[in-house]
């Protein structure tokens, strides 16, 4: 990761020297979605992109994604905003690959049930609205680098009760099922969600990019409904005792300068 004086210094003429060696080299994948015939589509791409002339193997191999070890004080940061607000940031790693996409699937529900919990939790105990987001990032391309993410903006002196909390929830993930009726609250949802996504491009240029070298990927993404279905609260409460592993975890706040500036 560069420094910071080295971003703040990197201009136009710097940027193009680095990336345009890189991109000159390796394939290029064209992805077509919409109403168009299948033979207008390639006549297209080959008189584009099918004319270029033939590139050289990508002659760099990028650094494997790892994750930061478990700290048990948060990372601190400090902000110049409003002195009421603060952000809180837990985060477990996970896994990553085509190889595991069903285990990625069943994160993202994982991943919606500790929002919704960590959403009543945070509003009941704290008697205030909180907009706690829970998300889980698994890259398809990659063996590692997955994340399941928990963030919030809080109140500076609620940041210490935000971890607490959301180390509550995923003990509880892990040592109790989740119950039918609460995982089928979930689930419908999300499956209309994907019913309504699956009816635009950009979600097939997502779930696609990359099936013209990993033919699984077709076959992952019309999987989809059918994973998210067959989802069990057995399956989740595995799920979360594989990855919510409390010698995992790893924090970060975002506190007003002020706050920051009285520790």
């Amino acid at each position: 990761t560069p420094s910071k004086p080295t971003v703040e210094a990197l201009n136009a003429k710097d940027f193009r020297a680095f990336w345009e060696p890189i991109l000159k080299t390796g394939p290029i994948e064209v992805s077509i979605f919409g109403d168009v015939k299948t033979e207008d589509a390639i006549a297209a791409v080959a008189k584009s992109f099918g004319a270029m002339k033939p590139r050289t193997a990508v002659s760099t191999v990028g650094a494997p994604v790892g994750f930061p070890a478990h700290n048990a004080t948060p990372v601190m940061r400090a902000h110049t905003g409003p002195e009421n607000q603060a952000a809180a940031v837990i985060a477990w790693p996970t896994g990553g690959g085509i190889d595991n996409i069903v285990e990625a699937r069943r994160l993202d529900v994982l991943a919606q049930v500790f929002s919704d919990r960590l959403f009543e939790r945070l509003r009941q105990a704290a008697g205030a609205s909180y907009s706690p987001n829970v998300s889980s990032q698994w890259p398809v391309g990659m063996n590692t680098g997955g994340r399941m993410v928990a963030i919030g903006q809080v109140a500076p002196d609620k940041v210490s009760f935000f971890f607490q909390i959301a180390r509550q929830i995923a003990a509880e993930l892990v040592s109790t099922p989740i119950a039918a009726d609460e995982l089928d609250r979930i689930k419908k949802p999300m499956g209309q969600y994907i019913l309504r996504a699956s009816t635009g491009n950009q979600f097939w240029l997502q779930q696609l990019g990359g099936a013209t070298f990993d033919p699984r990927r077709i076959a992952a993404t019309q999987r989809i409904a059918s994973d998210l279905v067959a989802t069990t609260p057995v399956e989740l409460q595995a799920t979360a005792a594989k990855y919510l592993r409390p010698e995992k975890d790893w924090t970060m706040a975002v506190v007003p300068a002020a706050t920051s500036a009285k520790k």
